[in-house]
């Protein structure tokens, strides 16, 4: 079991949802403050928000941290692992631990699980903060072709037997190579990444990490091609803060959000690539903090 790094104010659950499934949720701040989720993205967890959690939880906020499933502390059990799945998981989440609503930030592939738990279960939802990350909604059109080289990192990730090899070594070149490179430079402090691979060593950990992408490139891209988001309405605020430098993750992407979100806006950050919530963790919490507080 790999040893959970400790953080001051920070109590932690496991959450039984059945089937396999347990949660584990960092958890600070006073029990009846209003809630904010903030969702980690790949191949992080919950450590991700760590310059976050005390300040907002100082503030007065509920501050819950959820592993999604297969990553951290959380369990990690034999199934698709699509983002609809993962969904369900903060929801169910919210059930048990008695949140009625709860306002959302999240990054990477946190991004499209936490949208889509806003999209199926809108009633729990009343804010959404983007950060480095996508909503279900693809474009359909040559620009999306002329950018899917962006996505060969995906390939051999996602493979089945070679996917789990590569994300679990912990002298993994490929995991380093793509971290520099998606943080325009920027590397996620090496303790940090060793943490990182490290839970991803636990039993059914890697496979989980690379079903994350199987299940994407297999099954999810293609119906998010097809329109299985296009009818979905957003009417709570939603915000999104993208980082200019990061070469998957780019600032058009976003195009096209405001036809489906009646409040939103979106604030790039020059010099930065997709690790923000590292590289600038003053800026996003500014950002959030302004958000909770509805100023922007």
């Amino acid at each position: 079991m790999v040893t959970m790094p400790a953080l001051d104010g920070v109590e932690h659950r496991y959450v039984d949802l059945g089937s396999g499934v347990t949660i584990h949720v960092a958890e600070a701040g006073p029990a009846d403050g209003s809630a904010v989720m903030l969702v980690h993205g790949f191949p992080q967890n919950w450590w991700e928000w760590r310059e976050l959690i005390g300040p907002l939880a100082a503030d007065g906020y509920r501050v819950l941290c959820p592993d999604l499933r297969g990553a951290g502390w959380s369990s990690a059990p034999r199934s698709s692992y699509t983002k609809a799945e993962m969904a369900d998981d903060l929801a169910a989440v919210l059930d048990h631990l008695n949140v009625k609503t709860v306002k959302l930030v999240a990054h990477d592939w946190g991004g499209p699980v936490a949208f889509i738990m806003m999209l199926r279960h809108p009633e729990k939802v009343n804010g959404f903060f983007g950060v480095n990350t996508v909503a279900p909604w693809v474009k359909r059109g040559l620009s999306t072709v002329r950018n899917i080289w962006r996505f060969w990192y995906q390939i051999p990730i996602s493979l089945p037997v070679i996917g789990p090899r590569v994300i679990s070594d912990p002298n993994s070149r490929f995991v380093r190579l793509l971290g520099s490179w998606v943080g325009a430079g920027f590397t996620l402090p090496d303790e940090d990444v060793a943490m990182y691979l490290e839970c991803m060593r636990q039993p059914g950990h890697a496979e989980a990490g690379s079903r994350w992408y199987r299940s994407f490139q297999t099954k999810e891209m293609m119906r998010w091609m097809r329109g299985e988001y296009d009818d979905a309405r957003v009417e709570v605020p939603v915000r999104w803060l993208t980082g200019t430098e990061d070469p998957v993750i780019t600032p058009d992407l976003t195009d096209g959000y405001a036809d489906h979100i009646s409040d939103f806006k979106v604030e790039l950050v020059d010099g930065v690539g997709h690790w923000i919530v590292d590289q600038r963790p003053e800026l996003v919490l500014d950002r959030v903090r302004a958000f909770l507080h509805g100023e922007t």
